[in-house]
């Protein structure tokens, strides 16, 4: 009768007086059936006299370290190092372990990761890692944000970032300029930008030369986790080819692949890495497994789904049904307006204790790198099954021309009170994509947007301010730095609070209408100010969403 054992399937042990004589894999087997040898000739005739063996008993890190070493230096085949058998001294056999169950078994700390792209996602998820203890390596093609990472100085604006650099950079956390030697990796995370091209298409060199350069390095046993944004069917169908053709390697065989998307907010991330319910996705399930032993040192909730595509799609819709649940509240804005209806009292009074609506109060488009681009990569999915979706095609129209509509009725403000004045001055705050929580990331930004579309009317005058974002910044997109609120607001035309960041709260404006010109539209896109207060200002004509 046949009973229970731990022995991975597919191989013979063959033993007298437990004394271990040899062994024969399935494969073993299979070459030599090829080879002519009858069905039932002996085991002895074909098993393998000299397998690889671990003299134990070990730990199964040592086993590990040991397995390893022949995979990086002597070059042996996957097939000799599939199943380890573990003997004593007497060659008496210990344990047979499986490759993938002594791979996940390990202490994860005791691996390498690899992560490439250091951006928002890539970095702060690679100083999370460095903080739990991990050995890390970041490599990033961006030639400025290389440099400034080497010097341990983070590129990136995001709360408690600056502490982490100079906690890890140059000890847990490594900047490479490539994995090759001794910073070849065990896990590798991938998460460079997958920008929309010219034809709102994503852009995917960036992803698979990645994947090449992963390729190249690959070796057995070693897991990849994608955490780039993508159509679905791009782990599967473009990284996937990409990194067996690269290793020589077989996926899911020979290494690991799992999707695992990023869902962090700019400003919050590396809080909510801890907190957030990592989704994981792999091409089988050791791979999602190993993921999630990874993860789990980070948070204590993951959601394993059955296959790559499921996970990609996870995060196209949590940012898609942001975007239009955002279009809808726009949307609402430019019908109430032409009413003459105050959107915010409208909105706010179809949320009160009603639970089954809650509109967002409208903005001046949807802005930031995910919510403008990620509508769009689903789309593309949707088209590679033949299907277009219309739905969020529009909503994404509609977001995109409320700046238009901003620009128009700041050139209809300034054409009907200042048409004697050579160029007026435009005074605008907020240049991040958001200002809750704070972010310096100015990808998308519906400010930027504004500023290139009253240019393009021929208004040049333009000062900018931002709490967080960058002078230099803010001056390479053609907008003139004003270094305090009380300069930007002197002399100023229109004056337009374009995000929602903290610092323009509770603004003295009393004190800055003071020195703008006579009469002064200010422009409230987040409606911050009451209103009736702002309208004591003789000669400050209010306008917001």
């Amino acid at each position: 009768k046949p009973h229970k054992t731990n022995i991975p399937a597919g191989i013979i042990l063959v033993v007298e007086e437990r004394k271990l004589l040899g062994i024969a894999t399935d494969g073993d087997i299979r070459r030599a059936l090829a080879g002519g040898t009858d069905l039932e000739a002996s085991i002895g005739s074909i098993m393998n006299r000299n397998p690889f063996l671990v003299d134990g008993p070990k730990t199964n890190l040592e086993i590990l370290s040991l397995v390893v070493d022949k995979i990086k230096h002597e070059h042996w085949h996957k097939d000799r190092l599939d199943k380890i058998v573990v003997v004593d001294k007497k060659r008496r056999v210990l344990d047979v372990i499986g490759f993938y169950d002594l791979w996940q078994a390990s202490d994860m700390r005791f691996k390498h990761i690899g992560i490439v792209g250091l951006g928002y996602v890539g970095l702060t998820l690679a100083l999370t890692l460095a903080d739990l203890g991990f050995r890390v390596r970041g490599f990033d093609a961006d030639s400025r944000v290389f440099e400034s990472l080497r010097k341990g100085k983070a590129h990136i604006f995001e709360d408690g970032i600056d502490a982490l650099m100079k906690e890890h950079s140059e000890k847990n956390l490594k900047i490479v300029s490539a994995f090759s030697g001794e910073n070849n990796c065990d896990i590798y995370f991938v998460a460079v930008g997958t920008p929309l091209k010219g034809n709102k298409t994503p852009e995917m060199k960036h992803l698979e030369a990645a994947a090449k350069n992963i390729g190249k390095v690959l070796k057995l046993g070693d897991l990849v986790v994608l955490r780039s944004t993508v159509p679905v069917g791009t782990t599967r169908n473009v990284v996937l080819p990409i990194l067996e053709n690269e290793s020589g390697l077989t996926g899911g065989t020979d290494f690991l692949l799992a999707f695992a998307p990023e869902r962090t907010v700019e400003g919050k991330a590396l809080e909510e890495l801890r907190t957030l319910p990592q989704v994981i996705g792999g091409l089988n399930h050791a791979s999602a497994d190993s993921t999630a032993n990874i993860f789990g040192f980070i948070t204590n909730s993951n959601f394993i789904l059955p296959s790559l595509e499921e996970a990609e799609m996870v995060k196209l819709v949590n940012n898609t049904y942001r975007d239009v649940t955002f279009a809808f509240a726009n949307e609402i804005s430019l019908v109430s307006r032409r009413w003459g209806i105050d959107t915010k009292r409208v909105i706010e009074a179809a949320n009160h204790g009603y639970p089954r609506s809650q509109v967002p109060m409208p903005s001046p488009g949807v802005g930031g790198y995910c919510l403008e681009k990620d509508p769009y990569i689903l789309s593309e999915s949707a088209k590679a099954k033949n299907y277009d979706m219309h739905f969020i095609t529009h909503a994404r129209a509609v977001s995109e021309r409320m700046i238009d509509s901003v620009a128009s009725e700041m050139k209809h403000f300034l054409t009907t009170h200042h048409s004697g004045r050579k160029n007026p001055k435009i005074f605008l705050l907020g240049f991040a994509f958001k200002g809750k929580p704070a972010t310096s990331d100015m990808r998308g930004s519906t400010t930027v947007k504004l500023a290139e579309r009253l240019r393009g009317m021929g208004y040049t005058n333009i000062f900018g301010y931002d709490p967080v974002v960058k002078k230099a910044d803010i001056s390479a997109i053609g907008v003139k730095h004003a270094a305090t609120l009380e300069r930007g607001f002197e002399g100023a035309c229109a004056v337009g609070i374009m995000n929602n960041h903290i610092a323009f709260e509770g603004i003295d404006l009393s004190s800055l209408f003071k020195g703008t010109a006579n009469p002064t539209m200010f422009f409230d896109a987040w409606a911050l100010y009451n209103p009736e207060v702002v309208a004591k200002n003789k000669g400050v004509h209010y306008a917001r969403l």
